[in-house]
């Protein structure tokens, strides 16, 4: 791969690294504010559909009262029809989460590569690889309720196994949507070449979710401690349920924009991972320091 000829990055502490992955991100969600709308979309059909899929699971399968869950075991639920139910739901949720994640790299990408593409296009985009997600979704659908029937069946230890192997599936799959629609692989190929990336790239930041969530972590605490604070010094009703209510939408706003600034750096390692061009709006110092080539 192009990256094994990289030069020796620079080491980057933990928190300056961070900064510096929202900083750079941020930069590039600038250009392309309309991107914030996948995530916001995400959620609000996410919470949609569950709130539709807890419906039918109340109609249909609990016949509209709650104490089936305790009527003795022969008129229980059966696990058949639990873990079927489950399923339906990790295949529904992570089918909505993929594919505004997938506009989100559509467009991306495209300023990455020097074009200016709007809102349709990156939910045109996603759309032309519906059949990509959906198969996608339902091979990580697939392997969470395995990991759910294992951690359910075997108690602590069961449990222990479950978070293993799901925290190697999670590390090992971070590039595979990546790979299926910017890379236009296959989905046998998106997770090998996925798998590659990871053995051949791990480094001091390469997990996202850290890079990016250790910034709002501190944000998140600061917040939390000035929720606090006002609750403590102002000692009133009022004074809790107003600062409870921007404290939630302070939350919300943050976890919208991590989100976002989460996956633009995700897909700019991706791409200087397949291709060992820095994408533009990067630093070399960077992506350089983000990735650490493996010995293979």
């Amino acid at each position: 791969m192009p990256i094994e000829n990289a030069s020796v990055p620079v080491k980057l502490g933990k928190f300056q690294a961070s900064k510096m992955i929202v900083k750079e991100s941020w930069a590039v969600l600038k250009q392309d504010k309309e991107i914030m709308w996948f995530p916001v979309l995400s959620t609000i059909t996410t919470i949609f559909a569950v709130l539709i899929m807890g419906i039918a699971f109340f109609v249909f399968i609990l016949h509209g009262n709650v104490q089936t869950w305790d009527v003795p075991k022969d008129g229980k639920i059966s696990d058949v029809v639990m873990y079927s139910t489950l399923f339906v739901y990790y295949l529904v949720v992570f089918f909505i989460v993929n594919f505004f994640e997938t506009g989100l790299f559509i467009i991306v990408q495209g300023r990455f590569s020097g074009q200016d593409l709007g809102f349709h296009d990156g939910m045109n985009g996603a759309a032309n690889n519906f059949n990509k997600i959906f198969i996608w979704s339902f091979i990580s659908a697939t392997v969470g309720i395995v990991l759910r029937i294992i951690a359910d069946k075997s108690k602590l230890i069961g449990r222990i196994v479950a978070s293993l192997f799901g925290a190697a599936w999670n590390i090992l799959t971070y590039f595979s949507l990546p790979s299926l629609v910017i890379g236009n692989t296959g989905i046998k190929d998106s997770f090998k070449e996925s798998a590659a990336m990871i053995r051949k790239t791990w480094g001091e930041t390469i997990i996202v979710n850290f890079g990016v969530g250790l910034f709002f972590a501190l944000l998140i605490f600061l917040l939390t401690a000035l929720f606090v604070g006002m609750v403590i010094i102002f000692h009133s009703l009022a004074a809790f349920f107003i600062g409870l209510g921007l404290f939630i939408a302070i939350m919300i706003v943050l976890s919208i924009v991590s989100t976002t600034l989460d996956s633009i750096f995700k897909l700019a390692l991706y791409n200087y991972a397949r291709t060992g061009q820095v994408p533009v709006g990067f630093t070399k110092e960077l992506i350089e320091g983000a990735i650490q080539p493996g010995k293979v």
